[in-house]
This record gives C-alpha cells, sequence and structure tokens, in this order.
C-alpha cells in the first residue's frame, strides 16, 4: 500500500472518530437536559446534607446559607470541619449556635492511618447523619432552595439509589479555562451518560464528588466511603460499587441548580487536576501512554492537516477538516450546555495538552514515592 493510501486512510479514521466524538457529546447533553425537567420534592423521608470542610473560610458561609434556604421541608445539615488551620470550625459554630434545630457540626480529631482526607469526612459525616437520604456537597457549591428537592425527585423518578451529575463550574479566569473544562473530556469521548442508569455494568458509571445523593440503606450495603478510604477518584469508585451490589446510579443535569467555582487561577487547577487524572487512569502507565500517543493522533494531527499537508497527500486534506471541525463543534455544544466561556472551542488542544502534562505530572512524582500537596495535606 502506497504512503498516500495510508495517510487517506488514517485521515479518514480521524473523521470517523470525530463524528463518534460529535454524536455521543450531542447524545449526551440531550440527556442532561432531559434529566433537568423533573419535577423536584418538596417534603418526604428525612433528608442529611453532609459537608466536608477544611481550610474553606472564604466559601463556607455562601454554601451554609443556600442550603439552610433549601425549601426541602424534612432536612439536617451536618459540616465536618476537617481539622481546618484557618477560620473555618469558629465559622461552622457560629452558625450551629444561630440554627440549632438545624445545623450540626463534627470537629475533626485527626486522619486515621490508611484513609485520605475526603473519604475520611465524608465517612464520619454519613455515621452522624439520621436521613434516609445522605446528600453530600462540598464547601464551595453554591445552592438554589430547590437542589435538595431537585435531586430526590430525579433520584424518585429514575428510581436510582445514587444520583451525581454536573454543577454549573465558574470560571473567572483564561488560566482555569485551559483545565477546567477537561472534566467533560469523559463523556464528549467514552460515557454515554443515559447508559449509567440503564446498565448494571459498574464501568459504565460516572460521578462527582462535588454534590452526590445516596439512598441511605444502598450506602450502607456498598460499604460506605470505607471501602474507597485511599481513593483520590473515590466518587467514581464509590459509584461503581453502588452497582456493584445491585443499585442504579443516576448522572443528571445539576447546573440549574448548583454552582461552583472549584479553582481560582492556573496553578491551583493543575493541581487539583493533577491529584485526579493519573488515579482515574488506576495509575496505569500503559493506559497513560496510550492517551499520550492517541491524542496527538486524533486531535492534533486533523489540525495540521486542515491547515497544511504535503501537495502528493492532499486526498486526505478534506477528511482532516472534516475532523477538525467535527471536534470544534463537539466543543460548541459542550461550551452552550455547560455554560462556559465562549472562547474554550477555539482553546481546546490546550486543554488536552494540560491534562496529559497534569497526568505525566502526577505518575513522576508518584514514581519517586512522593506525593502531591493539596489543602496542607499530601495525596497519592
Amino acid at each position: 500500500m502506497s504512503l498516500e493510501a495510508i495517510v487517506a486512510a488514517y485521515a479518514g479514521l480521524t473523521a470517523v472518530a470525530a463524528i463518534y466524538i460529535l454524536v455521543v457529546t450531542v447524545l449526551n447533553e440531550a440527556w442532561l437536559l432531559h434529566t433537568g425537567l423533573i419535577r423536584g420534592k418538596k417534603s418526604g423521608e428525612l433528608a442529611s446534607i453532609l459537608i466536608p470542610a477544611r481550610n474553606e473560610e472564604a466559601r463556607i458561609r455562601p454554601c451554609l446559607d443556600s442550603l439552610i434556604a433549601q425549601d426541602y421541608e424534612n432536612l439536617e445539615i451536618i459540616v465536618y470541619d476537617d481539622e481546618s488551620t484557618d477560620e473555618t470550625g469558629e465559622i461552622l459554630d457560629g452558625y450551629a449556635e444561630k440554627y440549632p434545630r438545624l445545623v450540626r457540626v463534627i470537629h475533626g480529631k485527626g486522619l486515621e492511618e490508611g484513609w485520605f482526607g475526603k473519604p475520611h469526612a465524608m465517612q464520619r459525616l454519613s455515621e452522624a447523619a439520621s436521613g434516609a437520604w445522605l446528600y453530600f456537597t462540598d464547601a464551595d457549591t453554591i445552592h438554589k432552595p430547590d437542589s435538595l428537592g431537585s435531586a430526590i425527585g430525579q433520584a424518585e423518578f429514575f428510581k436510582a439509589d445514587l444520583v451525581s451529575g454536573y454543577v454549573r463550574h465558574t470560571i473567572g479566569s483564561f488560566g482555569e479555562a485551559q483545565v477546567l473544562p477537561s472534566i467533560y473530556l469523559l463523556s464528549m469521548i467514552a460515557m454515554p451518560l443515559w447508559l449509567v442508569h440503564l446498565t448494571k455494568a459498574p464501568l459504565i458509571s460516572h460521578a462527582i464528588g462535588q454534590t452526590m445523593l445516596f439512598r441511605t440503606a444502598m450506602y450502607r450495603r456498598a460499604g460506605g466511603y470505607t471501602a474507597v478510604k485511599n481513593k483520590v477518584s473515590e466518587d467514581v469508585r464509590i459509584a461503581r460499587l453502588v452497582k456493584k451490589q445491585g443499585g442504579k446510579v443516576l448522572f443528571v443535569d445539576l447546573k440549574d441548580w448548583i454552582s461552583c467555582r472549584m479553582y481560582e487561577n492556573y496553578e491551583g487547577a493543575i493541581a487539583g487536576l493533577s491529584k485526579n487524572v493519573y488515579d482515574y487512569f488506576n495509575k496505569n502507565m500503559f493506559v497513560l501512554i496510550a492517551a499520550t500517543i492517541a491524542v496527538p493522533l486524533i486531535f492534533f494531527v486533523p489540525i495540521i492537516g486542515t491547515v497544511w499537508v504535503p501537495g502528493f497527500l492532499a486526498a486526505a486534506q478534506p477528511h482532516f477538516r472534516l475532523s477538525f471541525m467535527l471536534c470544534f463543534y463537539a466543543w460548541v455544544v459542550v461550551t452552550m450546555g455547560r455554560m462556559l466561556p465562549w472562547y474554550v472551542p477555539l482553546i481546546y488542544p490546550l486543554i488536552l495538552v494540560n491534562v496529559l502534562s497534569t497526568a505525566w505530572r502526577a505518575a513522576r512524582i508518584f514514581s519517586t514515592g512522593k506525593a502531591i500537596p493539596w489543602k496542607g495535606r499530601m495525596v497519592k
């Protein structure tokens, strides 16, 4: 086979891959739009809102204020002060004093051996909860009054044991925009979100720890966060455990009810992503190498080929251009659906580069026996 034929076939494959990416992205956005139409609940069984907080003095007030204002009638709020070194503990005690029947504070007294910080906080919270529903949410989230009721309504409508989803991720700087949209890559490339609740396969599971609503009985049957006590990607892994126990996992659109600014600059976003991406690859070097090879072949070469190819390879250029345009349109769909900055589709190569570089950064650090610092603790 001639070089021209090989390159033409390769260009055709990149176009096929781009068609797949666009189709998966569009179907996922359609699914998310559908889930946002489910009516919420205003009353029902007791729901425990559980918040892990470590050094969150700048963010905990808006989070708590939004949760205290929930219009779901039967709830309790428990916050775990995870050995904060700032004013978080004092702020929480003030809320508990002001709302004694609603807000309870647990002050952590050390991280048990073998545990990572967040799973430990989540497990301690669950042990203190009394609700039939466990609504875990991060301390940097801000909720509309019907966020809890909407999640319970979605769980009941789809008969789900775990509900998680995409909140609205607020991006305040160009540096954040180069990194944060990478959290949507899985649902653009590999994860058909509408299948998460339809199949029993644990690998077809997705969850984001910013908001996780469990039926308490299934949470305890799955082993709670004890079962993922030393995992960075504890959210996805506990979703898989729920499925292994016969439970149903649901991934929905939460952006109309919950917002969150995860990071404040490029450096913070890189640090946050580093601790998660390589762990999501299951710390498998083979998978990381394969992704490092595949990303340029699928995404970067077509960009170059769109602009220029040698004259004798001109037959491949239309396929490269089609591939590039379809990938660009997929990012447009994500940008519109997730309410990201308008320029995100123009910088998606930077996003991909940052994903790979953070994964390699984590692999390099972990290979030396070191760990990544996060909120005053070391994660590896």
